[in-house]
C-alpha cells in the first residue's frame, strides 16, 4: 500500500546532547497513519526542497504524533535550522 502526503512544519531540536532535528506531524494525519501502522515506526520515502532520502516516522507516545528526523547532511545541503518551516513530502 503506497499512500502519499506533504506537510508543512517547523523543524524543531530535540532537548539534549544529540541534536537531532525533526518535524512532527499533525494529530488527524498521524491518526490516519497510526490506524493502519500500528508499529512503533513507519517506513517513508522522504523529498524536502532538493533531497531525498528513505527514513522512518517514529511515534512519540508522549504526544500521540509521528515525528519524522531531518538529518544534518539534509539541514546541510539545504541551509535549514531550528525554526524554519518546510514542505515536506513523504511516501509510505
Amino acid at each position: 500500500m503506497k499512500k502519499s502526503f506533504s506537510i508543512k512544519a517547523k523543524i524543531w531540536r530535540w532537548p539534549g546532547d544529540g541534536g537531532w532535528h525533526f518535524v512532527t506531524l499533525d494529530r488527524k494525519l498521524s491518526a490516519k497513519i497510526r490506524s493502519v501502522y500500528t508499529r512503533g515506526h513507519v517506513s517513508v520515502a522522504v523529498k524536502v526542497l532538493h533531497s531525498s532520502w528513505n527514513a522512518s516516522l517514529l511515534w512519540d507516545s508522549r504526544d500521540g504524533v509521528y515525528i519524522l528526523c531531518i538529518t544534518k547532511k539534509v539541514r546541510q545541503n539545504e541551509g535549514l535550522f531550528a525554526g524554519d518551516e518546510i514542505k515536506v513530502s513523504v511516501v509510505i
